[in-house]
């Protein structure tokens, strides 16, 4: 008997019974197959949300002064280092505390230096010593005189040829100028004692001379600078970023410490990640962690937790999240530094994986909720 051909069997036939008999094992093992991978990698991480932290600057009046010209543009990127706005001092009192300096180095000028004093006063007293020599040797002639004639009195006042009282008087004048001398002899010898002790000072050297003028010159340096702060001077931004709108504009008058300008950083140093409670687990140092930008092109790197906040803080930033039956939204803050590769612009969002101890398993960005204010 000859074997029939076999009928053949349409595509759609083989088709639908593809779909009746294989497809659901398929889908139902395809299930299986991401719950496993999902539970494998997000289990023992926590996924937060974090924002980039720069830092900024403000610019404030160092006193009373006057906005005379802004030097660069609102919104425009400066380094550190470049001159912001020039400022005028405006205080009444300027003027006549620069007047006192002048007037109070050019009186300091005029005197005497303190060297110079001390030889004057050296010459005065070298002065009141040759006079007091002068005196002391008029003392001794007068002395010996006295001496002579006590002695010529003596042998008449024995013989009764003059009275006691001549005598008496000659002995009297005698003793007088003999104490004078003693005396005069005595301050001689105190006063030369005294400026061989100040003979150091009394006699300057040009070692001292040179010195006083050090002095002078370091007074009229002083004096200077001080005279330069009451000029106009410039205000330089003291980090790299972006300048903001100015507060104040030039022709007005500002106090001390008023601010003018804010210089913000254009990339982020750190990133704070928040996380609520309850904890999923306890955030420590060390622990480590997968940062992802929310741009067109995403990027993600890693970092490690480099410090934990030491208290529960108020959000009031783009991640404050208000929920239901909730008067503010707190959260723990976890500081993550962003590496010098990577930019990150301050205040930008980001998606923040930590990695809890003990899973190895590789480490996926799982993007938060929005936040929502």
């Amino acid at each position: 008997m000859q074997a029939l051909e076999p009928i053949p069997i349409p595509a759609a036939v083989r088709w639908r019974e593809f779909r009746t008999r294989v497809i659901p094992f398929l889908v139902v093992f395809g299930i299986i197959g991401a719950i496993a991978v999902m539970w494998r990698n997000h289990t023992g991480q926590a996924s937060m949300q974090g924002i980039g932290e720069g830092f900024s600057a403000n610019i404030t009046a160092p006193q009373v002064v006057r906005v005379e010209k802004w030097l660069v543009e609102p919104h425009s990127v400066v380094q550190a280092g470049t001159a912001l706005v020039l400022v005028a001092p405006a205080d009444a009192r300027a003027e006549f505390d620069r007047l006192r300096a002048l007037y109070e180095l050019a009186r300091v000028q005029s005197q005497t230096s303190p060297a110079e004093d001390n030889a004057m006063n050296y010459e005065r007293l070298r002065i009141e010593l040759l006079k007091t020599k002068a005196d002391l040797a008029i003392a001794k002639v007068k002395f010996e005189q006295a001496e002579r004639d006590v002695a010529r009195n003596t042998p008449l006042y024995r013989e009764k040829l003059i009275s006691a009282d001549i005598y008496e008087m000659a002995v009297s004048l005698r003793d007088a100028l003999k104490a004078e001398v003693t005396e005069w002899s005595k301050a001689i010898a105190q006063i030369e004692q005294r400026m061989e002790v100040l003979r150091s000072i009394g006699e300057p050297s040009a070692a001292v001379a040179k010195k006083d003028d050090a002095w002078l010159k370091e007074l009229e340096v002083a004096q200077a600078a001080a005279i330069k702060n009451l000029e106009p001077h410039t205000l330089l931004a003291p980090i790299t970023g972006m300048v903001s709108v100015p507060i104040r504009q030039a022709g007005e008058f500002v106090q001390a410490g008023e601010p003018l300008m804010t210089v913000s950083s254009t990339r982020a140093e750190n990133v704070v990640a928040y996380l609520r409670q309850p904890y999923r687990f306890d955030p420590q140092v060390g622990m480590t962690a997968r940062i992802t930008t929310r741009t067109s092109q995403r990027q993600a790197f890693s970092s490690q937790i480099t410090q934990i906040g030491a208290q529960i803080e108020v959000l009031t930033n783009a991640l404050a999240l208000l929920r239901p039956g909730m008067l503010v939204d707190a959260a723990l803050p976890v500081i993550l530094p962003v590496p010098s590769g990577v930019n990150i612009r301050p205040g930008e969002v980001v998606d923040v994986t930590i990695t809890e101890p003990g899973n190895k398993s590789s480490i996926t960005a799982a993007p938060a909720a929005a936040p929502h204010l």
